[in-house]
Parts: structure tokens; sequence; C-alpha cells
């Protein structure tokens, strides 16, 4: 059994917390998630600082990354609030009803009480610019899902506008066209909801993060539906659903420096003995080092802030 204790030590939380009178029932690749028996209305969502890259978990963790994650997304529903209410309860221990005292240093800052709310089905994915599958989608089609684009585009070119390319919301998520994300939707008015409220949502996001000399060049959203309301769920605009980049170090057609774990991915495509199949490769201690000062890094310059508790 895990320990409280343990938990805090440098080289980051790695989740598996037992919690008394509670049940661990999802273990994804960063967030566990709990739930108290009997309150159907509500669950545990703790973010850990797993590190996962190509859809394989590594055996390190990057300190406080979890820590990271939980306090943008909260910044970012606190923004956003008076557009869409989240579904988050709290990120205060003390105030969840029957979590034990004992556990409350170790998840303070990771976790976030929430209410249950039947998934929408599909990732809201938000381009601003070329980056990542989408530049891999222009150069083999010239295209982006369903968009016809300019000739001569090149990796991180900004989009004549801005392009919602959903996907399937699965363990491999898979590129679809809005006409097939309304039928997962299923009622076409909650689609245009969607699409309102997440090209609004991503407009005022660019400009406050243009105001502190960040490009915020894609991200990507979940919503749920509570008592017919449409609501956020999940992490919201972190660095590891968005990509943000320093708006003074973009040139079209190269690489841009980055806030998130793309160090880590750049050193796994250095590998040439790794078939990116599970388990990880050893990563460096001065790439978790560096991709934790990344972290950090962008939670201060968004938040004006970092997670309580947390030391540069």
């Amino acid at each position: 059994m895990s320990t409280p204790t343990s938990l805090t030590s440098p080289t980051g939380y790695a989740g598996g917390l037992e919690i008394p009178g509670w049940e661990l029932f999802y273990k994804g690749k960063v967030r566990d998630l709990y739930r108290y028996p009997g309150d159907e209305q509500h669950m545990l969502m703790v973010a850990t600082d797993r590190l996962s890259a190509f859809d394989v978990v590594m055996s390190q963790c990057v300190p406080d990354r979890g820590k990271v994650l939980t306090h943008i997304t909260e910044y970012w529903c606190a923004k956003v609030e008076d557009r869409v209410k989240s579904a988050r309860v709290t990120c205060t221990p003390e105030e969840v009803p029957h979590l034990p005292a004992e556990v409350h240093n170790a998840l303070r800052g990771r976790m976030t009480w929430t209410r249950n709310a039947d998934r929408v089905n599909v990732e809201i994915v938000l381009r601003a610019y070329l980056a990542g599958s989408g530049w891999r989608e222009y150069q083999a089609t010239g295209a982006l899902w369903e968009y016809s684009l300019p000739n001569g585009l090149k990796n991180s070119s900004e989009l004549p506008e801005v392009l919602l390319t959903p996907t399937t919301k699965a363990e491999k998520d898979e590129p679809i066209t809005w006409e097939q994300a309304t039928k997962i939707i299923g009622d076409s008015q909650y689609a245009e909801t969607i699409r309102t409220l997440s090209h609004d949502i991503f407009d005022m996001a660019q400009e406050r993060a243009a105001e502190k000399g960040v490009i915020l060049a894609d991200t990507k959203f979940e919503f749920g539906l509570m008592d017919g309301e449409m609501v956020l769920i999940d992490e919201v605009m972190t660095p590891d659903s968005s990509r943000y980049w320093p708006a003074d170090g973009v040139v079209a057609g190269e690489e841009p420096p980055s806030w998130d774990k793309e160090i880590v991915r750049a050193y796994l495509r250095s590998l040439s003995d790794w078939n990116r199949q599970a388990p990880g490769p050893a990563i460096p201690e001065d790439i978790i080092q560096k991709t934790r000062d990344k972290y950090l890094e962008i939670c201060q310059i968004l938040t004006g802030s970092l997670p309580s508790g947390v030391v540069v």
C-alpha cells in the first residue's frame, strides 16, 4: 500500500494511492479516478505526475506536473464560468465529504471533486496554427479534415481562420467531420452550442495569452451534460491539451519552442532502439528537469502564480 508521505518525494506522485473507504475505479495515463460507495453523483479526479508520450506511460514522473495541470485548469475554469460552467465542485481536500484527513496533504493541489456528467463522446479540437497531426494531414492531403487550405503553408504557419477539427473520444482518437461529430453528439442544438462555446472560449483565451506574450496555437475541449446543461469536463487548456508557444519564437517552417512535454518527445524520437511500445525507455534526469521547468514556467506566465507548496 502506498503511503501519503511517499507520494510527496522529489521523484513525483505516481498515483495509485489507497484511500480508505474509497474505490480507485479508473487509472488513465495521467489521472486516477475514485468514487465513494453510495455517491453516484460525484467522483474524485486526481492528476498524477505520470508522464506519457506516444500513448506509452513512462516509468518516471515529472514532479508537480499534476499540480500544474490542476492549477491551470482551475484558472481557466474561473475565466470562462460566465460563458460555460464546469463540472468541478472543489479542489480543496477538506471540502470533500468522507475524504480521510490522512490523505489530504498527498492530494492537495492535484485533486478535483467533480460532479458526474454524461460525457459527449467527441473531442473538440480547435486549431489556429498548423502543427502536429494537423501539419502531417496538410502535408499528405493539402487540406485539414474537410477544410481546403491555401498552397504553400508550412509547419507552424498561422491558419486563415480558427478551424474546428473534432475527433472521436477513444483509446486512439480518429479525425471526423463536424457532420459526423454532430451525429455522435446526437442533438443538433447541443452540437451548435458546443461549437459556439468552443470558439468563444478559444478566442478569449487567445487574447489573454497574447497579452502575456504567448500564442495559444491549438487546444481541445471535452464537454458533458448535467441536467440538460452543457458543462466543461476534464482538463481545460493545460499544456497537455494545448500548444503554447512564445509569440516572439515562432518561425513558419520551423518547430516552435513550446511549453509542454515536447522535450521528452524529441528525446524519444532520437532513439533508434525503441519501437514506441511499452515499456518506455528511461528518460535522462536533465530531460525530466527541463520538462518540469517548462510546465512551471507556463503556469506562472498564464496564471501569475504557482500551485501552493510548489518550489521552483
